[in-house]
Order: C-alpha cells, then sequence, then structure tokens
C-alpha cells in the first residue's frame, strides 16, 4: 500500500478528517469495546471540551497513568484537539520515579486508573497537580475535596469549538525516555513527527484495505501509539489493542480481535517461540509480525512455525519510533533495514567522522523535514545539545551498515539497560538501592538474558562492618522501584572497581556473570505487577 494521498500536519485534522471519511468503520478494538472512526472524532471533542471546562488551557499539560483502555486514545486526542500536551507514564511507576516524572513534566492534572490510585495517593502531597481524574469512577466514592474527580468529569456536554488547530511544531506529549548517568528524559513529540512516522511506516508494512493492526504493548510507549494507532488511522484501518501481553493467549486474542499485522518486542518473539506448539499457532489471520532484534536463528523458524513474515525494524522515541526498517520488496534477515524517507541516517567513529561499509560505528540520524523528530528533552536544554552534536542526533547504538545501505544492530554503546522492552538507566536503580542503611555503594549492569535483551544485574559493596541479606535487598528494590527494574541477580563485591578519578568502572562489570550471584527468582521473591 502506498503512502495515503492526503496528508496531515496535526493530530485534531487527522482525526477530523478521518471520521468524515471513513464514519462508523470501526477505528479502535478492545477486548470488550470498539470505536468508530466517528465516535473516536465525536467523543475526543466531548474530552476537549471537558478538559477546558474544569480549567485546562492550550499549552498546559495532563498527565495520563492508564491502560489500553478506550480512555487512553480519548484523553490523547482530546488534548490534542485542546491544545494540551499529554505525559502518557508508564503503568509500572512508583515511589520517587512516578513522583520525578510528574514534578518534571509540570503536568497540571492526572488521569490514573484507578487500579493505580493507591500508588498516587501517597505522593500526591509532594505534587502541585490541581486535581486527579480516576478511571473508571463513577465519582460516588471518591473524595472531592482531595481533588479527585470522576473520569465522566472530563466528558464536556458542551460542543468543542476550537479556536484554531495546533501548529505542527507544537508540542503533543512528553514521552519519558530513561537515561544512562541520570534522571528520566522527556522527549517533546510535536505533532508533526506523530504523523510522519506512521504514514511512512505503513508504506512498508505490505498493509491492505480491512487490514487489523494489534499489539500488546502499552499506549504509553511510542510504539503502540506510532506503529499500531496512528498507522492504522492514517490508512483508514482498525488498530486493536490488548490491555497486557500474555503469551500463552497471545495468538488466540489476536485471532479473536481480527488482527492481521502485529508489533512485537524481542522479548516477546523469543517468549512467544519458546512456547509448546499448539494448533493456534496458525488459527488466525495474522500476516506480517513487525519486529526490532529478531537473531537469524530465531527469525526464518518463527515465520514458518507461525505463518507470518518478519519485517524487522529500529527506532527511537526521539528520532521517530520507527526509523530505519526493511523495505517490502526487499527484507534481509538479520538487517534492521534502509532509512525510512524523513530521515537521513550516517554511522561515525567516536570522533563524528564516517566510517567505511562493514565497519562498526555509532548510528547517528537527522530529519530531511522540520519537525519530524523530537524537540528536544524537556527542562534538559544541556542534555538536548549533547544529543545533537555536529548538527546530527546520537543514538548511542553501534551498527554495522554494508554497500547496499542496509543497517544491521550491533549492540548499545551507552549504558541503557534493554529489559523486556523497557530502557532502563542504571542510575535508576542505583538510586534507590544506595538508599538501604547496610550499602555504601552499588554499580547496576546488563547481562545476558535467555529471552533476548538483557536482565539487570546489581553489584553492591556494603559499608564496613555493615551485613545485609540478599533477601533483604530485593524486597527493599522491590517495594520501591517498578517490577522491570528490579535487579534479577545480585552479587557482593568487597570494593567496586575505580578509575583514578573514582569513576565506577563499569564496563568490568557489564555482563559478568558468577557462582557468588544470588538469583531473585531461585530466592522465590515473586514481584507484583501493578
Amino acid at each position: 500500500m502506498r503512502l495515503p494521498t492526503e496528508e496531515y500536519h496535526d493530530l485534531a485534522a487527522l482525526i477530523r478528517a478521518k471520521a468524515r471519511k471513513n464514519g462508523e468503520r470501526p477505528a479502535l478494538r478492545f477486548a470488550n469495546a470498539e470505536l468508530s472512526y466517528a465516535a473516536l472524532d465525536r467523543e475526543s471533542d466531548r474530552v476537549a471540551s471537558g478538559l477546558r471546562a474544569v480549567g485546562l488551557a492550550r499549552g498546559d499539560a495532563v498527565a495520563a497513568l492508564l491502560y489500553n483502555t478506550p480512555e487512553f486514545p480519548l484523553l490523547w486526542f482530546g488534548a490534542a484537539k485542546a491544545g494540551v500536551v499529554l505525559v502518557p507514564l508508564n503503568t509500572a511507576l512508583k515511589g520517587e520515579i512516578l513522583r520525578y516524572e510528574l514534578a518534571d513534566s509540570g503536568a497540571r492534572a492526572l488521569v490514573v486508573d484507578e487500579r493505580l490510585l493507591e500508588i498516587v495517593l501517597p505522593l500526591r502531597a509532594k505534587l502541585p497537580l490541581d486535581w486527579l481524574a480516576v478511571v473508571p469512577s463513577d465519582g460516588a466514592a471518591l473524595d472531592r475535596s482531595e481533588g479527585l474527580r470522576p473520569w465522566s468529569d472530563l466528558l464536556g456536554s458542551a460542543p468543542f469549538t476550537p479556536d484554531r488547530d495546533p501548529a505542527p511544531w507544537e508540542p503533543a506529549a512528553i514521552l519519558y525516555t530513561s537515561g544512562t548517568t541520570g534522571p528520566p528524559k522527556g522527549a517533546i513529540i510535536p505533532h508533526e513527527k506523530y504523523l510522519t512516522t506512521p504514514r511512512e511506516i505503513g508504506a512498508r508494512s505490505h498493509l491492505e484495505d480491512g487490514d487489523v493492526l494489534f499489539t500488546g504493548l502499552p499506549l504509553f510507549h511510542c510504539n503502540a501509539q506510532e506503529m499500531t494507532t496512528l498507522t492504522a488511522l492514517s490508512y483508514d484501518l482498525t488498530a486493536a489493542f490488548e490491555e497486557r501481553f500474555h503469551a500463552s493467549t497471545y495468538w488466540e486474542v489476536a485471532a479473536r480481535l481480527g488482527a492481521t499485522h502485529v508489533s512485537l518486542l524481542i522479548s516477546m518473539v523469543n517468549v512467544l517461540f519458546k512456547q509448546p506448539a499448539r494448533p493456534t499457532d496458525r488459527s488466525h489471520k495474522v500476516r506480517v509480525a513487525l519486529t526490532a532484534g529478531t537473531t537469524r536463528e530465531v527469525w526464518p523458524e518463527f515465520e514458518r512455525r507461525f505463518g507470518v513474515t518478519i519485517v524487522e525494524l529500529y527506532g527511537m522515541t526521539e528520532c521517530g519510533c520507527t526509523t530505519l526498517m526493511n523495505p517490502p520488496e526487499g527484507i534481509r534477515v538479520g538487517s534492521v533495514g534502509t532509512p525510512l524517507g524523513f530521515v537521513e541516517a550516517a554511522v561515525v567513529d567516536d570522533a563524528d567522522a564516517p566510517v567505511a561499509a562493514g565497519t562498526r560505528g555509532e548510528l547517528v540520524v537527522r530529519p530531511r523535514r522540520p519537525f519530524t523528530m523530537f524537540l528536544g528533552y524537556h527542562n534538559k536544554p544541556e542534555k538536548t545539545v549533547e544529543a545533537w552534536r555536529n548538527l546530527w542526533f546520537h543514538t548511542g547504538d553501534y551498527v554495522v551498515a554494508d554497500g547496499d545501505g542496509y543497517y544491521y544492530f550491533v549492540d548499545r554503546k551507552k549504558d541503557v539497560i534493554r529489559r523486556r522492552g523497557e530502557n532502563l538507566a542504571p542510575y535508576d536503580v542505583e538510586s534507590v538501592l544506595n538508599q538501604h542503611p547496610a550499602v555504601f555503594e552499588s554499580v547496576v549492569v546488563g547481562v545476558p538474558s535467555p529471552l533476548g535483551e538483557e536482565d539487570v544485574k546489581a553489584f553492591v559493596q556494603l559499608r564496613p562492618g555493615a551485613e545485609a541479606e540478599p533477601r533483604t535487598l530485593f524486597e527493599f528494590l522491590a517495594e520501591r522501584l517498578p517490577f522491570f527494574m528490579v535487579p534479577r541477580y545480585l552479587e557482593f563485591l568487597e570494593e567496586i572497581p575505580k578509575t583514578a578519578n573514582q569513576k565506577a568502572q563499569r564496563y568490568l562489570l557489564k555482563g559478568r556473570r558468577g557462582e557468588r550471584e544470588f538469583d531473585r527468582e531461585s530466592l522465590g521473591i515473586v514481584l507484583k505487577r501493578a
């Protein structure tokens, strides 16, 4: 399927135009609900009216702590129509990291799933939030004196009449992505970027009329937003959602929702591949799986077993959920493809000089058109300048490019740990672990995982004379960190290796396994997933 002939430059214009064109055709499909194009436009208009009625003005930010339910896209597109910036937050966050992201974003309000309210309320006094809207509460049990209100308060009754549509360069969202040596960074996403990438993803996705794009990935990530939701809407198709990924029932759910295309992370590919073979492996209509990180060994076997074509790609929140992607006419096993049309890419050495084909170097990218990448990091101009050295955005990832312009992912140059599709910064885990009274210092690294990507391992140096049981430290972290950040392994060191200027020599520990380590799962510690 070719690029759509019509082109839109803000989310509000897209939703209105697609409603006029498609009417009652299904736009978004959930397990127990469906929204037509007309309903999506109408109900997001109500949310836009409601946001204005409760005091949010153009340029204000509203945060969301929501699962894959209909309220998420209604808030997303309603905020866009009202000129309000959406700040979608990871539903696994809690404690200091959640407080930090809410405070850093400057959000005036928060829309939260009622299942997560108990995580948010202890932070309420530390945050300058005007109010919290609870989904799907009807308000009967909410204490309005505490600034709690039901979701229904955001469904305005007055017609929404915008003073103007958002400009292509105006922020539509702030998406938080983990840094390597500091707290998370909020990538500012303009309207133009949100709409450019999906158009080009669709052109390389073997789409046909009537297709259903399905994901079990969370809507707070750019993957589900761009690769599934906005690609489907841009091509007049249907996006379908599972609230959470479940490997044991994945293909059955995909079949029930009518999926023809799916989006998978490498950890999901490996977990599905390791499931026992069953008749439902092919009892679905899925033709295409968009993936990232599939190995040469698994790739052909996965295609044969599940009856799909893998289209491998590469992307980041900052430079497009998809930046490189295999072209439909020339898929190469093992490659993440070639640059999409909106971006220019290169491979450079540590001095930012281009390297020869076949030589490992860092992937750098830059846009060919304005506002098709992120605008910068919110409240962190120095980090923005650091990332945009010499007029290129530095991804921090090592790749190799061949003579035909195909790219092959090698490794991560930066310290971010990639675990089950989540990017996490060692800093976030270390800052919590170091709060334990027995811990003098810690270093957190990634180690190879049998499921692909990495597991998290903590190396701990105790204070002189202090003692601590591994179980105690694991439980300490589990109470204060999202489940995906809690280390799988822990090892005590007499002394953490340091450079002459007393910086931890992380590279000496990265990937290191040994008999002296403790395995959280072997200790029987079960993590609670919100």
